[in-house]
């Protein structure tokens, strides 16, 4: 009895295995893993740390936790450092000379995280899939959220729980004081909060934004002011008010400034209705563009006015000037490094967090064109 026993022990964790059916070895040459000289544990594959980072979307969400990159290559320099994404959020991400290789949230993920090995995996997200990805990945350590088998949310430290409880609970979300960066440098064990998002330029796209202001006949010597007046398809309540976006442009198109206009297909209705005002110096810069072409334009702009946007992302990571309007959001959770002012709106209700909302004055009616366009003039 116990011969046989020996004789069919399965070493499951072996690289050659492919769970539901016997290995090549064991069909072609009638190994056994008790004697089997191709036995090599998953775990031992690779020389290099590898770390797996779980940020599916949303798209100014992953982009603003490319940050993460610098201080993981700083603690693990000889590393390997794999990015699981939802295809629709992925180009953010392309050209990232610190991120190996960039995984879709597909169809193929199971069979990807069953065959790979990681030292480190780092799930910042509470949504389900991205949960069940960290709890299903081989690992040796998860960082910030993964699953028990009851249901619970597993927190890695201290932090964690207290950003959970922050995204239970939109009181202490409000009462938060910290950035995102702050939190998330925590929840990773990071040195230090500070580092900052990555947004690779390609060279085919800031030939493009270039042969724009050609074809417009923008001069580098104008001040460029770039609007991103929507706030895409889910936060309808970042937008600032339509006729003040319009008031602002009018004054700077006076003071000789060129206006771009900066949005998505989302976007299209307030960007057309700019247009329809037709005040000189003001030009749209499309509205299907692709993010690469998205990014280059922005780098186009002296100043940036927007919400809480991906747009808002992308020109910190180009250390743009900006002047960013918040209401429903935190102004506190965003980083943007001593480049820009936060203008909070001072409605009692603010960081509300709220999709929808009755109050006819809301907080973005409730900011002023004079303090935009005084923020705005700081920095022409």
């Amino acid at each position: 009895m116990g011969k046989k026993n020996k004789k069919f022990t399965l070493f499951s964790n072996c690289i050659n295995f492919p769970l539901d059916r016997p290995c090549i070895y064991q069909k072609n040459d009638n190994m056994h893993c008790d004697d089997c000289t191709y036995y090599k544990k998953i775990s031992s594959l690779q020389r290099k740390k590898r770390i797996l980072i779980i940020k599916l979307g949303a798209m100014g969400d992953v982009l603003r936790t490319t940050f993460l990159l610098h201080g993981l290559k700083e603690l693990y320099p000889d590393s390997k450092i794999a990015w699981i994404v939802n295809e629709k959020n992925a180009s953010v991400l392309e050209h990232n000379n610190l991120i190996d290789d960039i995984i879709l949230n597909d169809e193929t993920i199971g069979n990807y995280l069953i065959n790979n090995f990681f030292d480190i995996v780092i799930n910042l997200d509470l949504g389900y899939d991205s949960l069940l990805l960290a709890k299903l990945s081989n690992n040796s350590k998860v960082l910030g959220f993964t699953l028990s088998n009851n249901r619970n949310i597993i927190t890695s430290n201290e932090f964690a729980k207290e950003w959970l409880k922050m995204s239970a609970y939109d009181e202490l979300k409000k009462a938060n004081t910290f950035t995102y960066q702050y939190w998330m440098s925590k929840i990773t064990e990071l040195p230090k909060d500070n580092y900052e998002i990555i947004v690779p330029l390609q060279k085919t796209s800031t030939i493009k934004a270039e042969q724009f202001l050609k074809y417009n006949n923008i001069n580098h010597n104008n001040k460029i002011i770039g609007i991103n007046p929507g706030a895409g398809k889910r936060w309808n309540l970042k937008k600032w008010v339509l006729s003040s976006f319009i008031e602002t442009a009018k004054y700077f198109s006076k003071k000789g400034c060129t206006i771009l206009l900066l949005g998505g297909k989302y976007d299209e209705n307030e960007i057309n209705a700019i247009l329809k005002e037709n005040i000189p110096n003001v030009i749209s810069t499309g509205i299907d563009n692709s993010i690469p072409d998205f990014f280059a334009k922005i780098n186009l702009c002296d100043v940036l006015l927007c919400g809480d946007t991906m747009a808002l992302h992308a020109a910190a990571g180009l250390k743009k000037n900006t002047v960013a309007l918040f209401g429903p959001t935190s102004a506190n959770e965003i980083e943007i490094c001593s480049r820009g002012i936060k203008i909070q709106s001072k409605k009692e209700c603010v960081v509300c967090y709220k999709q929808e909302c009755h109050i006819i004055n809301n907080c973005m009616k409730a900011i002023s064109v004079k303090d935009v366009l005084e923020a705005i003039e700081q920095y022409l």
